[in-house]
């Protein structure tokens, strides 16, 4: 019972003051010799995007040493300058430092052996440092109504779990680990975003891109050459060539589309979602637990 309302407090401080899931890694990390598992997320080209963390770590950190299955990935992000790893966070890692916080960004749920995990935790966590875990909100209020809407789960297809913050701190406390925070993160997808996932265009869970796999509808085809025009007379230059170039013309008339039923989507769901009984705690997508050795 004093676990579970100990527990109660921290989800509560967490909701009144979410954060950047960067901004926090990077004041954990700042200045400390830091170990970051799971760091390529995907592939190495993840390093171009500015939301990137394990960037965000090496840009404050003192030292930092990354850690990720992918051998391949793995060694491009080498021949970039950056100090990896290629090696599976649950067995025994090839090496013997220790480290002042542990950064396992968004890899749990893709685990089938927690205890390898944190036994590796356990062993290269120096006295007094910190774990900060991030993972998905399985009470997330745009993934329910995802299912609800259209019958269907939309998830990234290597995840095997989904983890919340309580079960997360049972988890961790069968290793002698407690949880001393837990932030939630501003940073999420809407709905609309997915919505129209299906038939006609897949939403890619890995690139965050839309592949379409039928040709457009003939209201498409009508609509989408006015949709570029305004796009283009509307949008600052720079932007508009920044997206022309990226996708290519054809392209860019779908996306243009696609942000059009978008628009119409949110008109209807944004009032409606006004009217339905949520919480806080569905607000956000994310988020981050900061774990500590028990006493």
């Amino acid at each position: 019972m004093l676990e579970s309302n100990a527990m109660r407090r921290i989800l509560r401080q967490g909701l009144a003051t979410p954060v950047s899931r960067i901004e926090l890694v990077r004041e954990l990390c700042r200045g400390k010799d830091v170990l970051d598992l799971g760091c390529v997320q995907h592939d190495a080209e993840q390093s171009q995007h500015p939301e990137w963390l394990h960037q965000a770590v090496v840009d404050v950190a003192a030292s930092v040493i990354g850690v990720d299955y992918s051998a391949q990935q793995v060694d491009k992000l080498r021949r970039r300058g950056y100090a990896l790893i290629a090696a599976d966070v649950t067995k025994p890692l090839p090496i013997e430092q220790t480290f002042d916080v542990i950064v396992i960004g968004n890899l749990i749920e893709h685990l089938s052996d927690f205890e390898g995990l944190f036994l590796n935790i356990a062993k290269h966590l120096r006295r007094g440092g910190r774990v900060a875990i991030s993972t998905s909100n399985p009470f997330y209020r745009e993934q329910y109504f995802y299912a609800a809407f259209r019958n269907d789960i939309l998830v990234n297809p290597e995840h095997t779990c989904w983890i919340d913050p309580v079960t997360l701190d049972q988890l961790a406390r069968r290793f002698a680990f407690v949880t001393e925070q837990v932030h939630w993160i501003k940073e999420r997808w809407r709905l609309s975003q997915v919505i129209l996932h299906g038939k006609n265009g897949a939403f890619d869970m890995f690139s965050g891109r839309w592949v379409f796999e039928r040709e457009p509808s003939r209201l498409e085809s009508m609509l989408a050459p006015l949709l570029e025009r305004a796009f283009l007379a509307c949008a600052p230059q720079s932007y508009a060539e920044r997206m022309l170039r990226r996708h290519g013309r054809e392209q860019t008339r779908r996306l243009l589309y696609q942000r059009l039923k978008r628009a119409l989507f949110d008109a209807f769901w944004l009032p409606y979602r006004l009217l339905l009984v949520t919480s806080r705690i569905n607000r956000y997508e994310l988020y981050v637990s900061v774990l500590r050795k028990r006493d």
